[in-house]
């Protein structure tokens, strides 16, 4: 097709402060296109940033915002060259394999299928990338590659996050170095055509992740290098501590809960209070908890081992074995979703009571953005029914998650090669943007543009970002479901799937 073989040029934008705190998003990588603004965290006056954050915190965030102010022109110029409608659908839908979406689907397919003492080696080393991830955006809230000029790709609302570190270059490149581990210590079994076939495959997908991060415009070399690394940290932490944790816990040593759940607890109050409204605290609280179960859960399945192996799956053949793989998928995965639905219910109904009772005892901490019990009475229903984070809030592109669309046309709208020609961006222009992060003027706004192609946009009208109401009770609830599910995923579904089948099969 020739119009997928041009490179797109992005449109003139004049764009006035009042929308400082929003980014020019495209939602689809279709060549009809809109492009919408919408909100994102850390685009606020750097003053604001210096007078809230730790004087140590805010000169770390600094020194990202410079480099940042540096790369916008290389960035946006880099893209102009290279982006390609074939290419935007690839790196559009590979970004899913860098989410947090993937690994907790991924996940309990280790346990399920009886692969514990890897689906755990896994867990810790990308739940831990998940967790430094989140917490180092909360701590130096750096924002994402300037926007305009730069446009971002994107189908998730992983961009109402911090820019460092790239959480989806933590996720693919310790997700690529754990399953290359374990296909090399198969490497007898496998011969070396497989390991190196493997491998490449692994290097590709985390290749694409992390350079589609830059490609997509949600992320700098900064925060791609950084996310990097932290994979490769988190991974190579496993290698040296990893046979050790798992020998500890197999002494079933009463230790392991002491010592486990305090800690979850403390990791998730001293997690850093960010200036914007970020839900990294939701996903660090989220895996932290996972971890935990998974801990206890193994620590509680010591007391009940013997020596009989689990029972394979494929022991009755493989017609047989195919029916036990999607019944314990569909059980598995269905157990799981009841748990959260009926935990997640419950304790938000039966903590607020609590959390009033000893607040007239204790001084009970409430984190930013937070309601304190003492301010409401109860927590509406509909909280219970939210989506997982990470997995529901996807988006087609069509039907934006701003409240109110603000609809702009592609630059990759016109279909003839010719017509996508439009103003580039002057030296003002650029100028003029730049300066909008750094100078004072109404928060939470976006504005609705209306772009021609060859034109220039101007702002038609402003909408707001929705501010969800959050309680305190929902700390501690995810810290029970997410705990809940990471025990019953490791622990308590094998043990039934292998309890019932030997009981129906043999």
């Amino acid at each position: 097709m020739a119009s997928s073989s041009q490179h797109p040029t992005l449109p003139h934008l004049d764009i006035p402060s009042s929308v400082s705190e929003t980014a020019v998003f495209q939602h689809t990588p279709e060549q009809d296109a809109q492009l919408n603004r919408e909100w994102e965290p850390g685009c606020q006056p750097d003053e604001i940033y210096d007078r809230h954050l730790p004087p140590w915190r805010a000169w770390l965030r600094r020194a990202f915002v410079r480099r940042l102010r540096r790369e916008k022109d290389w960035m946006a110029g880099w893209q102009q060259r290279v982006r390609t409608e074939e290419r935007d659908k690839y790196f559009y839908w590979t970004a899913i394999f860098g989410t947090h979406t993937f690994f907790m689907a991924f996940l309990p397919l280790f346990f399920f299928f009886n692969h514990p003492v890897k689906g755990r080696g896994m867990t810790y080393v990308v739940g831990l990338g998940i967790y430094i991830s989140s917490f180092s955006k909360d701590l130096v809230c750096v924002p994402r590659p300037y926007s305009p000029p730069v446009i971002r790709l994107s189908m998730s609302t992983h961009h109402h996050e911090y820019g460092f570190p790239s959480s989806h270059s933590t996720n693919s490149v310790s997700i690529a170095l754990f399953l290359g581990q374990w296909i090399f210590e198969a490497r007898e079994y496998f011969g070396w055509n497989v390991v190196m076939s493997t491998w490449s495959m692994l290097f590709f997908y985390a290749a694409s992740v992390v350079g589609g991060r830059v490609y997509t415009g949600m992320h700098s070399t900064a925060d791609i290098l950084g996310g990097t690394a932290m994979g490769i940290a988190c991974w190579a932490l496993w290698i040296f501590v990893g046979d050790g944790v798992e020998e500890w816990v197999n002494t079933g040593t009463s230790l392991v809960p002491a010592l486990s759940i305090p800690i979850t607890l403390a990791l998730v109050r001293y997690h850093p209070e960010p200036v914007d409204d970020c839900p990294c605290f939701e996903d660090a609280i989220a895996v932290l908890a996972v971890i935990n179960g998974l801990f206890v859960g193994h620590w509680w399945s010591v007391f009940g081992q013997d020596d009989i192996p689990a029972r394979s799956i494929f022991t009755d053949g493989p017609g047989l074995g195919l029916v036990i793989i999607a019944v314990r998928l569909v059980l598995g995965l269905g157990v799981l979703f009841a748990w959260r639905l009926v935990a997640k219910t419950t304790l938000l109904r039966i903590l607020p009571p609590i959390f009033r009772a000893a607040s007239r005892i204790i001084d009970i901490p409430t984190r930013r953005f937070y309601k304190a019990a003492t301010d409401y009475n109860k927590v509406p229903p509909s909280v219970g029914f939210r989506a997982i984070p990470s997995v529901l809030d996807l988006q087609t592109g069509r039907d934006p998650a701003s409240p109110v669309p603000s609809p702009i046309n592609s630059p990759l709208l016109s279909p003839h090669p010719s017509q996508r020609s439009v103003s580039p961006m002057n030296n003002k222009s650029e100028i003029h943007t730049h300066a909008l992060r750094s100078r004072p003027g109404k928060q939470n706004s976006g504005d609705q543009q209306v772009i021609q192609p060859g034109g220039s946009a101007q702002i038609k009208e402003k909408v707001r970002r929705k501010q969800v109401p959050k309680y305190d009770a929902e700390v501690l609830t995810k810290v029970g479901v997410y705990s809940g599910i990471g025990f019953l995923a490791s622990t308590t579904l094998p043990a039934f799937f292998d309890w019932a089948e030997r009981g129906l099969l043999d």
